[in-house]
């Protein structure tokens, strides 16, 4: 992932402009992933968990998974972090949107439904057109 820590610090890339970028810039596997997942487990988000992120060199390894609505790991974690976010996961565009919850540093999280091009069915079909055996 091209994102460093300004300071050298997660912390500083844990605010809203960070965010968004990384989001942005790894739109094209995020969104494959998402509706890879979303046609094999349903409705969902995906966990961007900056609070076990870890520096590898200058860049940051961010975990970052798909959690599906009805998963049994989700219930068993007493279900999305804040009721608007079950609500977002409810009502989003899976052709269109990805709904994304960070995990912050601090313990809180934040969320966003985002969308931009490729759509996930078009950015998961040029993911299965590269050929790749492995998950986006």
């Amino acid at each position: 992932m091209g994102l460093e820590a300004k300071t050298g610090q997660i912390e500083s890339i844990d605010n809203a402009d960070d965010h968004i970028t990384l989001i942005r810039l790894q739109w094209r596997q995020f969104a494959a992933l998402a509706w890879q997942r979303y046609l094999s487990d349903g409705r969902g988000a995906i966990i961007i968990d900056l609070g076990r992120a870890a520096r590898e060199g200058t860049n940051l390894n961010v975990p970052s998974y798909y959690v599906s609505d009805s998963s049994d790991a989700l219930m068993q974690n007493g279900g999305w972090p804040e009721p608007d976010i079950a609500e977002v996961v409810r009502s989003y565009d899976p052709e269109l949107d990805v709904v994304f919850v960070v995990l912050r540093v601090n313990g809180e999280s934040f969320y966003y439904n985002v969308s931009d091009e490729p759509s996930p069915p078009k950015a998961y079909a040029e993911f299965m057109t590269r050929g790749s055996d492995r998950e986006p």
